[in-house]
């Protein structure tokens, strides 16, 4: 097992979270080394830089980084899942109009896409959009196709798939509460939350992530990621479960949209609970087992070995687009059965809230300026956004991202390592409505 090698003293902890969210965020002035230069290895003198920087470094889009993002299996406790199915070629149907396809971008104006990829400073790394089950746009600016990349919180969708695969079967009633499954949390307020709160990250609990809870070293989201990283609070390394416990009311469940990594991890503790199985093995079995990927994926853990599926998962791009593809009526190309059904994606576009919710708390504005578009509705089972036409996305730190079109039959899927700027994502609509992917 691999031991994450931080030195994080006290004042570093609202840095901690302030680049821990999917937001934007702003990194400090810096020299970054190209990253064209590091596709084919890292220099030794920059590994030892790595090792031994402390989280904000390797969260703020720098050289570390682009190490971390792409090692991370050197920094955690780490779960492999090996391929279990024959690999499942991905076709090829290559549309190089794609590349002409333009958006408003926040540092060089607008532009095409094929351009933004070729400038260095956009950071981008790999981008695949797969259309009908066959690749019509891949390219590898700044990355190997066959490169293990960090996905971060796009991996949220992975624990809400996997809660919906077991309220199929019905082993789980979303509408009952967390405590009812999860005896460690009767008596506490994060017991008597719904589970379809859970989900769609309303809990009404003090653990979201917001510039006042990031720099509170004493809040909950600050402790969730020192307790992941075994790292003490106070002198003391907490466990993970027992910092969710100290969770408490600050509004209503369901009120608003509250973004939280926390939330997420509560998901995996609930599909532990039921199954009585870790959650690696449970997403082995149910999920990964059943696709035809071309790598072993990599789920990264705490010290006691809770996967940390709230933003620390990596694989290679293809197989995040495999994963994708779960979501769309080709999922048959790349798994040996069906994982998403129907009834799974109506619950995320169906149980969609309130656009006043979602702009009712930090994240959902920010959403908006993100994408510099105000036409989504909500966010919903851990995805960020779900748009009116039933398409949705979900963004990790750093600029990846995984866009799903389930009637388009359309995935697009992305890694970067750009921390101030996701101009990257303006892209993804422009893209869908295209007349290339007219439904």
């Amino acid at each position: 097992m691999f031991l994450f090698n931080l030195k994080l003293k006290r004042h570093c902890v609202a840095s901690l979270l302030a680049a821990l969210v999917v937001m934007p965020t702003i990194s400090s002035a810096q020299e970054r080394t190209p990253i064209e230069k590091f596709v084919n290895g890292f220099p030794l003198e920059l590994a030892k830089r790595a090792h031994a920087a402390d989280l904000p470094k390797l969260l703020s889009g720098g050289d570390e980084a682009v190490y971390f993002a792409s090692r991370a299996s050197e920094f955690f406790p780490t779960a492999i899942l090996p391929v279990r199915q024959p690999v499942m070629e991905l076709k090829k149907n290559l549309i190089p109009e794609i590349g002409d396809i333009r958006a408003k971008t926040e540092p060089f104006g607008e532009l095409s896409l094929a351009k933004f990829l070729a400038t260095p400073e956009s950071y981008s790394q790999g981008i695949i959009i797969i259309h009908k089950g066959k690749i019509v746009y891949e390219q590898y600016p700044r990355m190997r196709q066959e490169d293990h990349h960090i996905w971060m919180s796009n991996a949220k969708v992975t624990a809400s798939l996997v809660i919906d695969l077991l309220i199929k079967d019905g082993k789980i009633d979303e509408n009952r509460t967390f405590g009812y499954y999860v005896p460690e949390f009767r008596g506490t307020p994060t017991g008597k939350v719904r589970v379809k709160d859970v989900l769609d990250m309303t809990t009404g609990l003090n653990s979201d992530e917001n510039p006042e809870t990031r720099s509170n070293p004493d809040s909950i989201a600050t402790r969730t990621f020192l307790a992941e990283f075994g790292m003490p609070h106070k002198g003391r390394t907490e466990r993970l479960i027992d910092v969710l416990k100290d969770a408490k009311f600050v509004y209503k469940p369901g009120e608003k949209f509250q973004y939280a990594s926390a939330t997420t991890q509560l998901l995996v503790f609930l599909a532990e609970a039921v199954e009585n199985k870790l959650w690696s093995d449970i997403f082995d079995e149910r999920v990964w087992s059943k696709i035809g990927a071309q790598a072993p994926i990599q789920l990264h853990t705490t010290p006691d070995g809770v996967v940390a599926a709230h933003g620390l998962i990596s694989s290679n791009l293809r197989d995040m687009a495999r994963f994708g593809m779960l979501y769309t009526p080709s999922w048959k190309l790349v798994a040996a059965e069906q994982i998403v059904t129907p009834q799974m994606i109506a619950r995320i576009r169906d149980g969609v809230r309130s656009k006043e919710f979602f702009l009712g708390g930090f994240n959902g504005p920010a959403f908006v300026k993100i994408f510099n578009d105000d036409t989504m509705i909500s966010n919903s089972r851990q995805w960020d956004i779900v748009w009116p036409d039933g398409d949705f996305w979900k963004g990790g730190m750093m600029s990846q991202g995984l866009y799903i079109s389930p009637d388009r039959d359309l995935v697009i899927a992305y890694f970067s390592l750009n921390a101030p700027d996701r101009s990257i994502d303006r892209f993804l609509r422009p893209i869908a409505k295209s007349k290339l992917f007219n439904k």
